[in-house]
C-alpha cells in the first residue's frame, strides 16, 4: 500500500488554458504598466520579459543548492523579480508585493480556463478518509499558482505544497524531489507520483525511486527518447481510474 500520494497539478487535476505569450495579453500588460509610470510598447515589453526569463535560466543552471550541495540541472525561474525589474527599468519603484500583485494580474488576463478534473475532489476524499498524504509537486510560478488553488478549493486538500519557483529548480530535477522528504519525511519508496508528464513527473519520479502514474489527458506530454516507463498509465486520461490502482486505496490493495 502507499502511504503518500503526490500530484502534478496543471494538466493533472486542474484543466488549464493560457495565452501568455499572446499580443492582447502584452497589450494589455503594456498599458498596465504605462498606466503605473512604466511606459512600454506591447512588443518592448514582451522582449524584455522573455530575455530576463532566459538570463534566470542561464544564471541559475548549474548553480549550486542552497542546504544540499548539489549542483541544480533542472533550473527554474522566478517571475516576481522580472516584473519588479520591469519597473525598475523605467525609473519606477515597485517592491515585492507589487511585483507580484502584477505577476497576479497578468496571470488572470491570460487564463482562459481554469477547472479542476472530474474525480478530483472524490479521490481526495477517499485518501483523506483512510490516512493517506496527499502532497503537490508542481512546476509552477507561486505567484499563478498560490491564487488558482485557492480559486479551485484544492488548497486544503495538501497535507504538502512545493512550488518549483521557490526552489530554483524543477522536475525531473531529483533535488526538488527530494524535498518531499527534507521537508515531511515521505518515504518515496512509500509513495506514488500521479502526472500527466513523462519527461518530467515520470522520469523524475523514477530517478527518486518513485512508482508512478502517467494520466494521460489531453494535456499529457511524451517522454523524450529514453525517458522512463510509468508504473501505471491511465491511457483515456480518466482521472477516476487512479482510485482502482493497486494500493492507492485499500479496497484495491
Amino acid at each position: 500500500m502507499y502511504q503518500n500520494i503526490v500530484f502534478d497539478l496543471y494538466g493533472t487535476l486542474v484543466d488549464i488554458r493560457t495565452a501568455d505569450d499572446s499580443p492582447e495579453v502584452f497589450r494589455r500588460l503594456a498599458k498596465f504598466y504605462t498606466f503605473r509610470g512604466a511606459a512600454y510598447r506591447p512588443g518592448e515589453l514582451q522582449s524584455a520579459f522573455h530575455s530576463y526569463m532566459d538570463a534566470q535560466v542561464r544564471e541559475r543552471a548549474g548553480s549550486v543548492y542552497r542546504g544540499t550541495g548539489e549542483t541544480i540541472a533542472f533550473p527554474e525561474i522566478d517571475v516576481v523579480p522580472i516584473f519588479r525589474r520591469l519597473f525598475e527599468d523605467r525609473g519606477v519603484a515597485a517592491d515585492d508585493r507589487e511585483a507580484e500583485l502584477t505577476a497576479n494580474w497578468y496571470r488572470i488576463i491570460a487564463t482562459r480556463r481554469l477547472r479542476v478534473y472530474p474525480g478530483v475532489f472524490e479521490l481526495f476524499r477517499a485518501l483523506r478518509e483512510c490516512g493517506k498524504g496527499i502532497y503537490l509537486l508542481s512546476n509552477a510560478q507561486r505567484a499563478y499558482t498560490a491564487g488558482e488553488l485557492k480559486t479551485t478549493g484544492l488548497e486544503p486538500w495538501f497535507d504538502g505544497i512545493l512550488i518549483s519557483s521557490d526552489y530554483g529548480c524543477r522536475k525531473p530535477d531529483r533535488i526538488f524531489f527530494g524535498e518531499l522528504t527534507r521537508q515531511f519525511g515521505i518515504d518515496p519508496g512509500a509513495s506514488l507520483m500521479v502526472g500527466n508528464d513523462a519527461g518530467s513527473d515520470i522520469a523524475g519520479a523514477a530517478a527518486a525511486g518513485m512508482d508512478s502514474v502517467l494520466l494521460a489527458t489531453d494535456q499529457a506530454l511524451a517522454a523524450p527518447a529514453g525517458g522512463a516507463e510509468s508504473t501505471y498509465t491511465i491511457a483515456d486520461g480518466d482521472f477516476r481510474r487512479i482510485a482502482r490502482l493497486p494500493g492507492v486505496l485499500p479496497e484495491h490493495g
